[in-house]
């Protein structure tokens, strides 16, 4: 979105523009004191130490029942074969697989939160805010209702700026 930038004849250089997000010290205000709200601890902390296992016994003898079709050398082989695959599987999932699902619950988000702002803003005639700011002047908000029309009142704002008047305000939205 551009901003329009204006000087007045006092030398006052105005920026006049069309506001697509509120300020975020607004929407703190709008949702209200949730900082103060929050508490000190940062969850629950696991006190001791977990037990795996518990006491083996090592008295009582080997098992053993004989027979069998692998000797102990193929059974070590397919653990470690298994250990390298179960590495690798892994590895494929944290640097590969992990960071695409992520990426694509990113974009999901991102299109969610765009349709629902397009419904707000559309649908349910939620005013555009435009602004004009300029250093040592106070800062010039309007409410107005549609993109197009709050375009044509930004530039309706700089075009009275950079000829020395004060923009007239229009009617609020809600008036109508």
């Amino acid at each position: 979105m551009r901003t329009v930038g204006v000087t007045a004849p006092s030398g006052a250089a105005w920026r006049v523009r069309v506001v697509w997000a509120p300020r975020w010290r607004a929407l703190a205000r709008r949702f209200g004191g949730w900082r103060s709200k929050r508490s000190g601890n940062s969850g629950d902390v696991v006190d001791g130490a977990l037990q795996v296992g518990g006491d083996v016994s090592t008295s009582g003898g080997g098992g053993g029942g004989g027979g069998g079709g692998f000797s102990l050398g193929d059974e070590i082989a397919a653990i470690v074969v298994i250990f390298i695959a179960f590495v690798l599987a892994a590895a494929l999932f944290w640097w590969v697989l992990l960071p695409l699902l992520l990426l694509v619950l990113d974009v999901l988000i991102v299109l969610l939160l765009l349709a629902a702002s397009v419904v707000a803003r559309v649908l349910l005639r939620r005013p555009w805010t435009v602004e004009a700011t300029a250093a040592g002047n106070p800062r010039i908000t309007e409410q107005v209702v549609g993109w197009r029309a709050a375009l044509r009142r930004r530039d309706e704002i700089a075009d009275a700026l950079s000829r020395g008047l004060s923009p007239e305000p229009m009617p609020s939205p809600l008036q109508r």
